[in-house]
Formats: C-alpha cells, structure tokens, sequence
C-alpha cells in the first residue's frame, strides 16, 4: 500500500510573517518608525502604511497628527510605485512608539487580518502587478492620503480615507486584485464624500447673511 500523498501546506501570509517579526522585536524593546521600516525591508512601505492608518478606523477627527501621517503615506506610495527604499522624514524616523502603543496597533492589526484572511488569496493579479494598474493604485492612495491629511474636525473625514487606503494595502500585500476593486468602489464614496462636504461648505458660505433688525 502507498501511503497518501498529503497536499502541501499552506504558505504563511507575507503581512502575518510581518506582524509576528515587529511583535518579537517590540517585545525586547520599543521601536522606532525609522527601525520598523528597516525591519521589514522591501515590505516596509505597506506594513507602515498599515500601520499609520490604524490610528483613523474611528470617527473621531485627529487633525494634529493626520497631516503628517497624510504626507508620509503620500510618499511611501510614490516610493513604493517606483521601488525605492523606504523613507521616513529625519523628524519622525526617531520618533519612538511605546511598546504598549504598538502591542495594541499590532493587536488591531491581527484582528482585522483574522476576519481578511477568509477572503484574502492571490487573483485578478494583473490589478496588482501591472505598471498600469500599479499607477492608478498609486494616484487612488496619494488622493486618498491628501484627503486624510486635510485637517478637517469633522466626523468620518480620517476614517474615509484610511479605510480606502488599508484596501489598497492589504490587496497590494496579499495580491488579491478583487480587493483592489472594493478600494476603487470605495475611493468613489470617498469623492462624493468630500465633494458633497465641499458643496455644502461653500453654499453655507455663499449664503447672504440675515440681519435680525
């Protein structure tokens, strides 16, 4: 008798791989942005992304830190698109995240991997690897991250954005182009979002103001 054949396992996701190796290192000790990145080599650019965008999957407005984070989101992506090493501005490349901070990032990040990973695999792979494709997946995340970075206190207008970026990363990573198409879907509602916020903010405006005598 032959012994079955049994099937190949099956191979770890790149983005879980990462998570795992930030986890071990942050439980030695704290981390920088600049030692994330170099940490995760040629994944850096995505994996940092991610990560930045954690902080916006609420509907509370963070205008303080959403303008950076826009603008190093704006060029990781350019950098990325034109496979460059990643790069962090001197101001925030030292800029340490407590342990505690980053568990919790990194905590939030599995969870949303645990409920991904039932739809995640490799398809439609020409949206993710084609030049084509690969620049308009960049001009979606470089509007996207401007959007982000506008310092807006208004409800939703970091959490729009942020959701449409964490599409077009966690697709990149895994190649799953079907998940790139739900991020075109929802960079749509995203620019109707803001068009419509921007529509409404200049009729206010435009508005002749009443005198009450």
């Amino acid at each position: 008798m032959t012994e079955k054949q049994q099937d190949p396992p099956l191979e770890e996701s790149r983005l879980l791989k990462a998570l795992e190796l930030i986890e071990a290192k942050n439980a030695q000790e704290s981390l920088s942005l600049g030692e994330i990145v170099q940490l995760l080599g040629g994944m850096g650019h995505g994996i940092l992304i991610l990560l930045l965008c954690l902080f916006f999957l609420q509907p509370i407005p963070l205008p303080g830190i959403s303008t950076p984070i826009g603008i190093i989101i704006i060029i990781s992506s350019t950098l990325q698109f034109l496979n460059r090493a990643p790069w962090i501005p001197r101001r925030y490349r030292h800029r340490v995240i407590p342990q505690r901070v980053l568990e919790k990032m990194l905590k939030v990040a599995h969870r949303i991997w645990a409920w991904l990973e039932r739809f995640l695999h490799p398809r439609l792979l020409f949206l993710t690897q084609s030049p084509a494709f690969r620049f308009v997946n960049l001009l979606v995340l470089i509007l996207s991250g401007f959007l982000l970075g506008l310092p807006l206190p208004i409800p939703f207008s970091n959490t729009i954005p942020a959701l449409v970026i964490l599409s077009i990363v966690f697709a990149q990573l895994e190649e799953d182009g079907f998940l790139v198409l739900f991020g075109y879907f929802l960079s749509f509602l995203m620019v109707l979002f803001f068009f419509s916020l921007g529509a409404g903010i200049w009729t206010f405006a435009q508005r002749p103001w009443e005198s009450p005598f």
